[in-house]
């Protein structure tokens, strides 16, 4: 093409004017063209006009007097854009020319570019490929016709329609050149899958493309003229089949990016300016890396139907483990006093794999830096990918440049592992060591474990550990999302989640069926426990479409390791679902394919090995710091809302450091005064200088958290004191202090009183589930002797792991050697010394084992000192390996742990006996501890005191003296009280309900199996080793059990509850499904009531309520638990237990002889209603010792009794003891722990027996009834408020959710409560809950966190000059206001307003209401004329009000949406009629109705009608989601008094904010003043009464609080005409503080409760007393003609044993009928669960034949099979009963023909 500008060019380019070199038609070169000697005035003319545009702008500059600055920068940047513009101009020449004459390179100049030789020079497996080179030479002209008819017809249209600014864009100028792109080289690689050929094709484009843009709106010109692009790109063909084209797909990427150099021309100059020049190509890269740099890749399919997702996103080839370990020898970059002093380096790493790279941290002046670290990459293609490492010096400017390495890693997949130092290059000195490990993909299971262990092993400085798996997750698409809000159609995107790392797809537009077709991977660490969570939003990421949650357990379980399905979406559309596919692949570390070294020679050393180990002096001389935080108070608040006009809280957490050691709280949100109740334990030396030190932040989640607050604490305060509890104020902050226990805890090398302190330490609890540990293990381990040598023959490099518990330890890795030394102390916590086991492993470089040394603590219990100090011989190893070692047991003796009985024992009498002053001084200690919730409980003393008088007490201490002279001391000493296992009594109960099943599948065949019948299902339950099974239900698929079995379990013990069903069957009973449910899940829960479906079936769920049933030490709920018992029946007659009985039977003391004068072989049997248990028979001896623990439920705890007979072998009685359960009931803890005496034996024989009795506090109030025999009701929950603020179960009753969190309970104490405090009570000082009350609102708030009973005061309140008034004078109008609520139903006959390809189409309507200053805006039905609706609205309105409710439907459209008509109704007709059901004509359109259902709904001051009310709620279902509420609640708010000043001394502007579920209203904001005056009121719509809660908090200009107060709603329901009018004491609060308020909760009694009864309930829920469905009828009698009109309107809700929609018809009859003459028939509606028929039928009849007729009504299912039933339901209706002469329209329910 020729150019068309018109002025001159300079003699550079390619281009036509002024050509370098030109060619004939022919090919064939010639000579360039002489140019025409003379005058060329036109050039002439051109050069004077530059050389004057040069100079005016510097004219123009004088003239203006612009700084000469401003000049010389402009100058600047030209003289840098004409730089890089030549340089750019030369390099594309020289490499046309380059392709132009490839023969004879040297003939050009090269000196001014580097390039690299063509691929194939290098590599003598790459090949030329001249033929193809030619081929795209030949075509390239076609290809360039092409992009210009693209970019000319395609592309301009797009761009101009995208902007009004382009609509005058064109392209003047598509010139791709003559320069086709080049195949330099090409490899192919066959080593790698049969399936696919894989090559790479090295390319090369030089092109002298020319493209010209113009604006012409804005004389806009701009372009391209030349363009440079190298690379190596893969081409994959796969799959390959056995048909033509015999490739499926075509797949190419580059493995690097390539290189890309442009020429830019025009407006687009200004891109070759520096810096520029670099921004733009790089932006142009990252264009192109986006779809063809791994790991994305352009796929091109020749054939249909293929998974075009696996071939854009395939698995890795693998995964490389990379380990950077250290460095050598690195260049020395810092210098000192400015470079005449040479330092060291502050090394770091860089390390990249394509797109993945990893920065390892810097190590301060070093030039041989050890890392330890540890990264894991995932490898797309091999070989071609490479490691690039790069190593750098830190500074604080710009970092220096170390060196770097690269390494191909088709090298590691070939050795599997590589362990090595590499050389740096482009730097004069340095190594790295790197060890590389090749993780291949495997497709099961099988390895799980090996590789969970292997990882255990792998250590590394990096916070992330090795994982397991790889899971790769294709995202395709999703159906049917919601719309937005206003029903817009979504810009749906996806985060998907795998525990910490969170992966988003692209978005796309617009649509509610998006296809992403993404794909995304993920480490995984354990794929048992971890989940992929799934939420797909909108564009905003603040609108949620739709969740999802894929336990990895669920992918482990299926073949392949793979799922490939469509999800149904949570929290979404009912149809809404996401299609995935979840591969998973286990990582593989083949060591067997470890090439080995072969070794030289092995040297065997003789030499004398040492009899004990020599540690250093300081061993074992650490101790103990246990840190107690415990609370905050006055914290600062740091949280701002509405950009920092509203003074917020805090979520303080707490971090401390101390020797080395951090440790950090969790974070308590919006609180200031936090309690935390956590434990840390350090060990520590006594070194001095050493100090705690304690930092409070406020926790934020997008920004850097705030600091609150620092101390610091002398070590060696703490170490003189032992033991402080203090507040510590905060430091660097206005305020804020913090409550710390800190214990130095003594070590004694005793084993004396590990019973004591174990009992100690188990009545201990704390909020981040620590335990205390009651001794530390020391131990040194010195070397090893006589270890194998390696399978290859060489010594080993051998290193030692010491684990106990999760805790483990290394030691260094020895040089080569049979025999290492180490040298080297490592300390342990223990925490129960007959529990924990030392393991010590050895192995080579941590992945050959060597040998195994296993030490179990309680050895050391019975060794002199606790110490064991000798050589081991080793497991798994040489018969002649042995490790030499020294273990030294110290125990942890806290100050607060009782003496052990051999220290009471020296007590004299005179300091066990307690002064009345001495008992109250601990008293106040016990009491000033308990402030927050104390650590320890009090323990009873382990000292049996005598029971004396206050005389006994003042007794002389010389008669003391001789009275204890007087007692002999016993021949035998007896332990004053059992010691069983810290497991005793630590069980639980394990409650399980089977309730019902529905929709099982029917096995019983009848006629041969030509009629199906139905199941005679029982149920089987596992739980561990006990196993119940239910009664059999004859003919029933909705069999109803209710039976209770109840089993007694730990909670850890990591059981599963299976349930299997079957049909009973005189042979062999069929399968019916299974189950199984995780008793860590309930545990965690405590309490569940739901439905799970059966697994291996077609269909079927069964209900089961399931608790797991706490126990408590104190017998106040009893009442409670026997109330109970008396409410709840069961059909298997199991009573609930009351309590859980615990004996633990230790020994006997002096028993009788036999007759024959031999000793006993002594065994217990111990019976407790119908339970009975025996002990071991021990041998012959009168002191028999069994130490054996029982359980038994016990029902009725003051009826029942414990009894144990004693005998010989069974045979002989020795005696007996009776134990009335009741008299735990007066022991503290309900605990017998003595020596009790026998009936039938000697005077002296005894037993020493500790009896434990634990009540069960059951969360049930009530019985729970199944769904098939009565509504849902609401269960109470009754729970204990206990020390540690354990949080509530989450407790799903029906359709109510409780929230989890404490906060939602709360008591109130009346104004003049106080609270007693009793020494004797100190244990059971917590104020019982007697009902716990929950709120709708999940979100926890600080103010119902910390609702606390107010301090009594002083003194009654005595009456002000100011008499208050005692109670509100609201306005008039206050509580007269009404509920309107709006059913939108259905429409019928709307216009059609989409058009469909010259066609008339449908329409998308929706409805808009505008009633009382709200309007609300149904959801949007697709393509239907006929729309139902089915959503509800509710309105609070004054009955005086003249509104109208205006009705308006729409069609939805993209752009504008059509009117479809409009109605309005006046709302005081709806008052008068107060229930409306009706079809309203639209206006102002052609045709149309809605039907509506208009009900006022009055309101009553009675909760008569509360229950009714409330079960409405469960039969109703709307598609909005919407809750009938059952009452309203008026609030009037007054005023205040008394309340607090401000902090700085200022009284507050107070202003109250009102909660109730998720409404709030708050006041307006009263001038300062301590008693402010509101005078509002507001109003709440109540869905439960029983449950919901009034929450009222009051501020000072909203952000300082005042004060809180909650009143639960049901507290109304017990007052006169329900209504609260008082004074109400503020909790947080000054001890006056008041506030005058007027409660008034008003029923709402609507017309639906009467409905409900009859059977004719709107918008009812079909799951709940529908019957089959519902049918709409219109029945009347025409007078005239004589004649019965019956008109069958639809059906709706039909219930189909099929999982398809029935093809329905009704069929109508008169009865009697002998001869069926009055059946009549509809049409069938196929496929249609609410189908409509609007048909009409007559009969004609008399008036007096009509009393004696009846209709019956029949639905039936015209695609039944004659196995299945074909009618759905039917109705009978007495036409006597009917007023016909009116006529009525109804809904009639649909029954079994049985009913």
């Amino acid at each position: 093409m020729q150019s068309e500008k018109s002025e001159p060019k300079v003699d550079e380019g390619s281009g036509p004017d002024n050509p370098e070199m030109s060619a004939s038609s022919d090919g064939t070169e010639v000579q360039p063209l002489p140019r025409a000697k003379g005058i060329n005035a036109v050039a002439v003319l051109w050069t004077f006009g530059k050389c004057l545009g040069a100079l005016l702008p510097v004219y123009l500059a004088g003239y203006y007097r612009v700084s000469t600055s401003l000049l010389v920068c402009g100058m600047m940047v030209y003289t840098g854009w004409k730089h890089a513009r030549e340089a750019k101009e030369e390099r594309l020449k020289s490499a046309m020319q380059l392709f132009g004459d490839e023969e004879e390179p040297g003939s050009l100049k090269m000196s001014k570019i580097k390039r690299d030789l063509p691929a194939w020079v290098n590599f003598p497996d790459v090949e030329k490929v001249e033929w193809l080179n030619k081929v795209l030479q030949q075509v390239w002209p076609f290809v360039g016709q092409y992009l210009e008819k693209l970019l000319v017809e395609t592309i301009a249209p797009s761009i101009r329609a995208s902007s009004s600014h382009l609509q005058t864009l064109s392209f003047t100028k598509v010139d791709m050149g003559d320069k086709a792109m080049k195949v330099v080289g090409i490899k192919a690689h066959t080593e790698n899958d049969k399936r696919q050929v894989l090559l790479d094709l090295y390319i090369s484009f030089v092109g002298n493309v020319e493209i010209n843009v113009e604006v012409k709106r804005y004389f806009c010109k701009a372009g391209v003229k030349g363009m440079q692009l190298n690379g190596m790109m893969r081409v994959i063909l796969e799959p390959l089949i056995g048909d033509v084209p015999i490739v499926g797909a075509v797949t190419m990427f580059f493995i690097r990016r390539p290189k890309l150099d442009i020429n830019w021309t025009g407006l687009t100059n200004l891109l070759d300016i520096p810096g520029l020049n670099v921004m733009s190509d790089s932006m142009i890269m990252d264009a192109i890396a986006s779809f063809l740099v791994l790991p994305n890749r352009l796929v091109v399919p020749l054939v249909p139907n293929l998974h075009l997702a696996h071939l854009r996103s395939p698995l890795p080839r693998g995964v490389v483990r990379i380990h950077l370990v250290e460095a050598q020898n690195l260049a020395a970059k810092d210098h000192y006093v400015k470079g005449v002093m040479a330092g060291l380096s502050d090394p770091y790493a860089i390390l990249r794999v394509g797109p993945q790279m990893f920065t390892s941290h810097h190590i301060d002046n070093t030039d041989s830096p050890k890392w330890g670290e540890m990264y894991e990459v995932i490898v797309h293609e091999v070989p071609g990918q490479e490691l690039e490492v790069e190593v750098y010096d830190k500074d604080p400017d710009q970092d220096d440049f170390l060196g770097r390495t690269k390494l191909d890693l088709g090298i590691v997949k070939k050795s599997i592992a590589v362990d090595n130092w590499f050389p740096l290059k482009d730097t004069p000195s340095g190594r790295v060591h790197l060890k590389l490990e090749w993780l291949a993909l495997m497709p099961n299971t099988d390895r799980l474990e090996q590789i969970l262990k292997r990882n255990e092993s792998v250590t590394s400085k990096t916070a992330d550990p090795p994982s397991s798996a790889i899971l790769v997750v294709y995202l395709d698409k999703a159906e049917s999302l919601p719309m937005k809000k206003g029903n817009k159609e979504p810009n749906p995107m996806v985060q998907l989640s795998v525990q910490d790392i969170t992966r988003e797809s692209k978005t796309c537009s617009t649509t509610v069926n998006p296809e992403w077709e993404e794909a995304f991977t993920f480490f995984i660490q354990d794929p048992r426990k971890q989940d992929i969570d799934i939420q797909v939003k909108d564009v905003d990421r603040v609108q949620t479409l739709g969740s999802l949650s894929i336990p990895l357990s669920r992918v482990l379980s299926t073949s392949g390791l793979s799922l490939d399905q469509w999800f149904q979406l949570d929290n979404s559309g009912s149809a809404s679902r996401i299609y995935i596919n979840a591969v998973l692949r286990m990582l593989w570390l083949d060591e067997e394919r470890i090439t080995a070294d072969v070794s030289s020679n092995l040297e065997s050393k003789g030499k004398q090995l040492p009899q004990e180990t020599s540690p250093h002096s300081s061993f074992a001389s650490e101790g103990l710091l246990r840190i107690h935080l415990l609370a905050g108070q006055n914290l600062v608040p740091k949280d701002n809302m509405m950009g920092g006009m509203v003074k917020g809280k805090s979520d303080p957490y707490v971090k401390i450091n101390i020797g080395g050691e951090t440790f950090i709280s969790e974070s308590i949100n919006a609180n200031l005064n936090p309690t935390w109740n956590e434990m840390y334990e350090v060990i520590l030396t006594q070194l001095p200088g050493q100090e705690l030190q304690l930092e409070v932040f406020d926790k934020d989640m997008d920004m850097k958290d705030d600091f609150m607050g620092r101390l610091k604490i002398n070590l060696k305060d703490i170490i003189e004191s032992q033991y402080t509890d203090q507040w510590y104020t905060l430091n660097d902050v206005k305020s804020g202090r913090v409550h710390l226990t800190l214990e130095w805890v003594p070590t004694v090398p005793e084993a004396d009183q590990v019973d004591q302190v174990l009992q100690f330490y188990s009545r201990q609890s704390y909020q981040n589930k620590a335990v205390p540990s009651a001794g530390l293990l020391f131990v040194f381990i010195q070397q090893a002797d006589g270890l194998p040598v390696k399978k290859s023959g060489k010594e080993p490099k051998v290193g030692a792991e010491l684990i106990l518990r999760k805790m483990s330890r290394k030691t260094t890795v020895c040089d080569r050697s049979t025999s290492p030394e180490w040298d080297e102390a490592f300390c342990f916590l223990v925490r129960d010394p007959k529990e924990d086991i030392l393991v010590v492993k050895l192995s080579h470089s941590w992945t050959l084992p060597m040998g195994s040394l296993v030490v179990p603590i309680k050895e050391l219990l019975t060794e002199p000192e606790l110490v064991l100090d000798q050589w081991f011989h080793l497991d798994g190893a040489s018969p002649e390996s042995q490790l030499l070692l020294r273990a030294e047991l110290k125990m942890l003796i806290p100050s607060k742990c009782p003496r052990r009985p051999s220290d009471q024992a020296k007590v004299t009498l005179k300091d066990s006996i307690r002064f009345p002053d001495q008992q109250k001084q601990e008293g106040d200690i016990i009491q000033k501890c308990s402030s927050v919730d104390p650590p320890i409980e009090t323990i009873v003393p382990q000292v049996m005191m005598h029971e004396e008088g206050e005389g006994d007490v003042k007794m002389p201490q010389a008669d003391v003296e001789e009275d204890m002279k007087e007692e002999a001391p016993p021949a035998v000493v007896k332990p004053p009280h059992t010691s069983p296992d810290l497991n005793f009594a630590t069980e639980g109960l394990m409650r399980i309900i089977l309730m019902e099943a529905q929709d099982l599948v029917a096995k019983d065949n009848l006629m041969g199996g030509l009629k199906k019948g139905k199941s005679d299902p029982y149920a089987k339950i596992t739980v561990g080793d006990a196993t119940f099974k239910s009664n059999v239900v004859k003919e029933n698929l909705n069999p109803i059990w209710n039976e209770m079995y109840q089993v007694v379990m730990k909670p850890q013990s990591g059981q599963d509850i299976n349930v299997e069903l079957y049909d009973k069957d005189m042979d062999k009973d069929d399968f019916l499904g299974r189950f199984t449910v995780s008793t860590a899940d309930i545990v965690g829960s405590q309490y569940t009531d739901q439905w799970y479906t059966l697994k291996d079936v077609k269909s079927g769920r069964v209900r089961l309520i399931l608790e797991w049933v706490q126990t408590v030490s104190h017998n106040g709920t009893l009442d409670k638990v026997k109330q109970l018992q008396s409410l709840q029946s069961f059909k298997n007659k199991t009573i609930p237990s009351a309590a859980l009985l615990f004996v633990y039977v230790d020994r006997a003391h002096s028993l009788p002889f036999k007759k024959s004068g031999k000793e006993p072989k002594a065994g217990v049997e111990l019976a407790l209603g119908n339970t009975t248990y025996k002990t071991k028979v021990c041998d012959r001896t009168r002191s028999p010792e069994w130490n054996e623990a029982f359980y038994f439920l016990v029902h009725d705890p003051t009826e029942e009794m414990l009894v144990l007979k004693l005998s010989s072998a069974w045979e002989q009685p020795l005696g007996s003891l009776v134990v009335p359960v009741k008299e735990l009931l007066s022991e503290p803890q309900l605990v017998l722990d003595q020596w009790m005496s026998l009936d039938g034996a000697l005077p002296e024989s005894e037993i020493l027996l500790r009896a434990e009795l634990k009540i069960l506090n059951s969360v049930m109030t009530e019985a729970p009834q199944p769904c098939g025999l009565a509504s849902k009701k609401t269960i109470t929950v009754s729970t204990e408020e206990e020390e540690t603020g354990s949080r509530l179960p989450l407790v799903d009753l029906g359709q109510m959710k409780y929230p989890e969190d404490e906060a939602g309970s709360f008591t109130i104490p009346p104004p003049d409560a106080t609270l007693v405090e009793e020494q004797a009570d100190l244990e059971e000082h917590q104020t019982p809950v007697d009902h716990q009350v929950y709120t709708e609102d999940t979100e926890t708030r600080d103010d119902q966190a910390h609702v606390t009973v107010p301090d009594p005061p002083a003194e009654p309140l005595k009456p002000k000059v100011d008499v208050s008034p005692q109670h509100t004078t609201p306005s008039r109008d206050f509580g007269t206001e009404g509920l309107l609520r709006i059913h939108l139903l259905e429409a019928q006959s709307l216009v059609a307003k989409d058009n469909v390809m010259m066609m008339k189409g449908k329409s998308d309507p929706y409805v808009k209401i505008n009633v009382g200053g709200l309007t609300f805006k149904s959801h949007v039905v697709k393509e239907n004329l006929n729309p139902t609706w089915n959503e509800m609205y509710e309105v609070v309105l004054s009955s005086h009000s003249v509104q109208e409710i205006q009705l308006e439907a729409f069609d939805k459209d993209l752009d504008s949406d059509d009117f479809l008509g409009r109605f309005s109704i006046k709302l005081g007709e709806v008052i008068r009629s107060q229930y409306i059901d009706q079809w309203y004509t639209l206006k102002d359109i052609k045709s149309g109705r809605i039907h509506l259902i208009l009900e006022w709904v009055p309101t009553v001051a009675r909760p008569v009608q509360l229950d009714k009310v409330l079960q409405l709620q469960s039969l109703q279902l709307f598609k909005n989601k919407a809750i009938p509420s059952a009452a309203l609640l008026f609030v009037h708010l007054e005023r205040a008094h008394s309340l607090p000043l401000k902090k700085s001394g200022k009284e507050p502007k107070a202003g109250a904010e009102l909660v109730l579920g998720d409404t709030t209203y708050k006041t307006q904001l009263c001038d300062r003043s301590t008693n402010p005056q509101w005078g509002e009121s507001f109003y709440f719509l109540v869905r439960d009464p029983q449950h919901q809660m009034l929450v009222f908090k009051l501020s000072s200009g909203w952000d300082q609080p005042m004060g809180s107060l909650v009143v639960c709603v049901k507290e109304l329901l017990a007052e006169p005409q329900l209504v609260l009018d008082q004074w109400f004491h503020l909790d947080g609060a000054g001890p006056d503080s008041q506030v005058l308020m007027r409660l008034e909760l008003k029923v709402l009694e609507t017309k639906m409760v009467e409905m409900m009864s009859s059977g004719t309930l709107p918008c009812a829920d079909p799951s709940n007393g529908s019957g089959n469905g519902q049918v709409k009828l219109s029945l009347s009698y025409d007078t005239r003609e004589g004649k019965l009109v019956i008109i069958v309107h639809a059906c709706r809700g039909l219930l189909c044993s099929s999982k398809d929609a029935a093809d329905s018809y009704v069929s109508i009859m008169l009865l009697p009928d002998k001869s069926k003459a009055t059946k009549r028939k509809t049409a069938v509606k196929k496929r249609d669960f609410n189908p409509e028929f609007n048909e009409r039928f007559e009969y004609n009849l008399l008036v007096d034949e009509l009393k004696l007729r009846h209709l019956s009504v029949t639905v039936k299912n015209n695609a039944a099979s004659f196995r299945s039933r074909d009618v759905i339901g039917q109705v009978q209706i007495e036409l006597a009963e009917v007023e016909l002469v009116p006529g009525v329209t109804e809904w009639f329910i649909l029954r079994d023909e049985a009913e």
